[in-house]
């Protein structure tokens, strides 16, 4: 498979088989979003890996769409160090940067994955911090669910051309 394909073919997952992901798969997971850009590569984030189905029935209590854990073999607490990021507010841009490439790096190795929102919902933030013991300047940024896939979803049209401007916002880039 071409590497443009693994990115237009990853979909979100929701049913995983029971099937549990090797220490070893999730390294190299964890590898691939470490490896992601972030401003001045000061690299601000820290990932908890939950593979305790308590840890997950808690964390579908506090979240209300988290409810894939029920079958997930792991998932995967993005977190931004407010400590490390460049500037204000950079920590968000960084940690989705790293959240791609885990998403990416899941779906290469044959594995299902849900991107699930915690940031910017500060009651979900608040919930995940006390639930995980974060420091008080370690924020949650999002959920990722993993496992192996008993769905499959096929590739929608996602491109659209009137989206693409060129040179300012009155020209479109591409023409009839």
């Amino acid at each position: 498979m071409e590497v443009l394909d693994y990115i237009l073919d990853r979909r979100s997952i929701r049913r995983f088989s029971d099937q549990k992901i090797d220490s070893e798969t999730i390294k190299a997971i964890l590898t691939a979003a470490m490896y992601a850009p972030s401003a001045v590569n000061l690299q601000p984030w820290h990932f908890v890996v939950i593979d305790h189905w308590p840890m997950m029935e808690k964390i579908m209590e506090i979240h209300p769409h988290a409810r894939m854990l029920q079958t997930a073999s792991h998932a995967v607490v993005v977190c931004g160090d407010l400590q490390l990021q460049h500037d204000d507010g950079y920590w968000v841009v960084d940690c989705g940067a790293a959240t791609q490439n885990l998403l990416l790096a899941a779906h290469s190795l044959g594995l299902g994955s849900c991107w699930v929102g915690i940031h910017p919902r500060e009651e979900r933030r608040t919930a995940f911090s006390r639930l995980l013991s974060l420091p008080s300047h370690v924020l949650p940024f999002a959920l990722v669910a993993l496992g192996y896939a008993e769905e499959q979803k096929p590739r929608p049209e996602r491109f659209h051309a009137e989206k693409v401007k060129r040179n300012g916002w009155k020209t479109p880039f591409y023409q009839d």
